[in-house]
């Protein structure tokens, strides 16, 4: 696997973060968004995080794990 470069953190007042990483082997970034969903019964929020594959084109591919879109950028560097 490519070595990942944190690169950016972006922080919320509602508690929501972005972090960013970059591989500079194949030009694709990573990024993590965990964003505060309110409850139901509008008391307080709890927290959902995707992975987001940005690939240089500027589209986007949205998993579960970190893993699964490190495996996804390894696997398209491949072809």
């Amino acid at each position: 696997m490519a070595p990942w470069v944190k690169t950016s953190t972006r922080i919320k007042g509602d508690g929501s973060k972005v972090i960013r990483y970059e591989s500079f082997r194949n030009q694709n970034a990573i990024e993590s968004r965990k964003e505060a969903i309110p409850h139901a019964n509008g008391v307080g929020v709890w927290f959902h995080t995707s992975y987001f594959l940005i690939k240089p084109d500027g589209t986007e591919w949205e998993f579960n794990t970190m893993t699964a879109a490190k495996l996804a950028a390894e696997m398209e560097a491949e072809e």
